[in-house]
């Protein structure tokens, strides 16, 4: 895939492993329009056009196999050294109160749009679900940072047991 002028290169390496993007409000975690989800794209020059306008971009999780894995707080950051996730090299960033780490899921992807395991949410995409993606900003106004650039590594895979999961 060509890089587009324009373009944050994360977000082409993003595109690169497979993902699909979809159009958020400005300063909002909130997809625009009815349906997002079936406007989720991989055209890096509407991706451009959306963030040269000021509008956020979120990733389309289940898709590709895509999910996240959110935290908040230091309980959340504990679960994850615990599962053994916060070790591995996978595209990370960091939204205003957490990490966020991208992980392709090789198992069968549950129904459900996501599920908590204690401060950990792992959102999974079965019904549409999105996780705003850097260079986007927050409501707050803080913008959201790659820590691991998905130019330096393609997602982890991961299983739902490796999750802890027992999502049916």
């Amino acid at each position: 895939m060509p890089a587009c002028v324009g373009l944050d290169l994360d977000l082409v390496a993003l595109l690169e492993h497979g993902a699909e993007l979809v159009k958020v409000g400005r300063r909002s975690k909130r997809p625009i329009g009815l349906a997002w989800q079936d406007r989720a794209t991989q055209c890096p020059d509407r991706v451009a056009s959306w963030l040269a306008r000021g509008y956020n971009v979120g990733l389309l999780l289940g898709r590709g196999g895509l999910i996240d894995v959110e935290y908040d707080n230091a309980a959340g950051r504990r679960l994850v050294k615990k599962l053994g996730l916060a070790s591995v090299q996978t595209p990370t960033y960091t939204s205003c109160r957490g990490e966020h780490r991208l992980f392709r899921l090789t198992t069968a992807l549950p129904e459900c749009g996501w599920h908590k395991v204690g401060d950990v949410e792992v959102r999974l995409g079965g019904r549409p679900a999105q996780s705003v993606l850097p260079p986007s900003q927050h409501p707050d106004g803080e913008t959201y940072r790659w820590t691991i650039s998905p130019r330096d590594c393609e997602p982890a895979r991961v299983t739902l047991a490796d999750l802890c999961l027992e999502v049916e």
